[in-house]
Formats: C-alpha cells, structure tokens, sequence
C-alpha cells in the first residue's frame, strides 16, 4: 500500500467517526455564535468609520479572537486523535497493518485539520457581508485567513503529540491547552524582562508575534519558517512518542 492510499484509508475513517459525533456540531454551534455576536458589536461600534478603519476596528479584532477560541478548540478536537485509539486498545492494530507510523499520523491530522477548517469556514460571512457594505481591502482578509490556518496546523500537531502521551482524552486536552497558552503567554516575559537577547527570543517562540503578522498583511519568511518549523517539531515528538511503544 503506497503512502497516498494508505493516509487515505484512515482518514476516511476518521472523518466518519468525527462526523458522527455531536461534538463537533456543538463545538461548530458554540463557535459560529460567539463569532457571530462579536462580529456584530464590532459592526455597530464602526458603523461610523471609513474602509480602512473597518480593518482595524473589525477584521484585526475579529481575527484574533477566532485564533483564540481555536485555542480551546483544538485541544477538544485533538485530545481523542491517539489517547481514544490507547484506551480502546485498537492503536496496536494499527500498527499491525501495513500502514506506516508516518501514514497514521498524517491521516490524524488531515482528520482534524479538515474539522477545524470545516468549523472555521462559518467564519466567512463575516467578510461578505463587509463586502456587500464596499469593503474591499481583500489581501487582508486572504492573509488572515491564511494565518489563521498556519496557526490551527501548529495547534493541531501539539493536540497530537500530547495525546499521543496518555490514554486519557481529558489529560490530552488540558496538556495541549497547557502547552498552546505557554507560547502565547510568551509575550509576557518579553515585557517582563529588560534582557534584549531574551527579549529577541521569548518573542520569535511566542505564537501571537507571527500571527499578528499576517493579520496585518505583512509576512516575514521568518514566520513561515517559525510556523513550519514548529509544526517539524511536534511531528517529530510524535513520531517519536509512537515508535516508544515498540520499545
């Protein structure tokens, strides 16, 4: 079995199974209505301003705000990926089949990343009815939005490696909801320290310095590499934490 086929194989699997849960359509409810009322009280507060105003009293908001409620739904969204297979003792059956390490992790995270992209897509209205308003400030939007996915795939290889550690969904969430708000709350201890070095350090490490670059429309190389190096790290870590089980 190729590489293709096989991450295919499971993925469908798992997209059934997150399909057939209700929480991904609570989760999918609470999100969209949370959204939809800050969207709304922001629209009110601006319905004064002119376009470029709209950016930044409406879409630079907005935006952080949907990157910090995935904070707390990629925990949820990930914490069964691995720890659900341990508990119902089916990962070791996975591992009997041709599928490689590499194939079942991938098809894990394609699982979630198409969920949290399922969840996130609610969130385009919101620029439409911008639109519809004469809103047309477009690249700002397109580089948010890619932002926002960037975040959500670092997020996403987090939840998998921390529940890849444990049998317990529960303990999987908060590890990963512990270890995303660490790097956010990096930017604290930049403020908190009048070490330039650290400063420099604890600000590249922290998630929030490279979103906010794309919400603004300027992106670095050095946040793509961030992001994507990230990314590297945790699969690797759970690459890693698989292959222990062999051991």
């Amino acid at each position: 079995m190729n590489f293709l086929n096989g991450v295919c194989l499971l993925l469908k699997k798992e997209l059934k199974d997150y399909f057939f849960s209700p929480l991904i359509y609570i989760l999918t409810g609470l999100f969209s209505g949370i959204m939809g009322w800050l969207f709304f009280n922001y629209l009110v507060g601006a319905k004064n301003l002119t376009m470029l105003s709209l950016t930044h009293s409406i879409l630079i908001p907005l935006f952080g705000n949907i990157n910090f409620l995935f904070l707390f739904l990629i925990p949820l969204l990930s914490m069964k990926l691995f720890s659900e297979e341990k508990k119902n003792q089916t990962l070791d059956l996975l591992f009997l089949s041709n599928l490689e390490h590499s194939q079942i992790i991938f098809s894990k995270f394609l699982a979630g990343l198409i969920i949290s992209l399922f969840i996130l897509s609610w969130t385009l209205v919101f620029p439409i009815i911008l639109g519809l308003s004469g809103y047309n400030d477009w690249g700002t939007v397109l580089s948010s939005y890619l932002g926002l996915i960037f975040s959500i795939i670092s997020y996403l290889w987090v939840g998998l490696f921390c529940s890849s550690l444990t049998e317990n969904p529960i303990i999987a969430a908060i590890t990963t909801f512990c270890v995303l708000l660490g790097m956010m709350l990096m930017v604290l201890t930049v403020n908190a320290t009048q070490i330039e070095i650290l400063n420099i350090i604890f600000q590249y490490l922290s998630t929030p310095f490279h979103y906010e670059g794309f919400v603004r429309g300027s992106i670095k190389n050095y946040n793509l590499i961030y992001l994507l190096s990230f990314s590297g790290f945790f699969y690797f870590l759970t690459h890693k934490s698989l292959e222990s089980r062999n051991w």
